[in-house]
């Protein structure tokens, strides 16, 4: 385990957060390449895409068997649809 101590705590977030973005948006190709590389992240960027593919499944499922979720959650996409989340 790393012995760093960042002493400004709101950059590690920042760090990931930013890390997330350019994976999702399929950016930065060079520096995912290196970093799929390594054997912790690549596992981490498993996980979040088996996390993600599970909670979409269930979030379809609960579309299709209970109406008033499905109207909240097209209000909820249609509400949130311009900030590009």
């Amino acid at each position: 385990m790393s012995k760093f101590k960042a002493k400004d705590k709101s950059i590690i977030p920042e760090f990931v957060g930013g890390l997330m973005k350019a994976y999702a948006r399929r950016g930065a190709s060079k520096t995912l390449d290196m970093l799929k590389k390594d054997p912790v992240i690549k596992q981490s960027l498993q996980s979040i895409e088996k996390l993600d593919k599970a909670i979409q499944q269930k979030i379809e499922k609960k579309i299709k068997t209970d109406p008033k979720f499905a109207k909240n959650y097209k209000d909820a996409e249609d509400r949130y649809k311009d900030f590009n989340i």
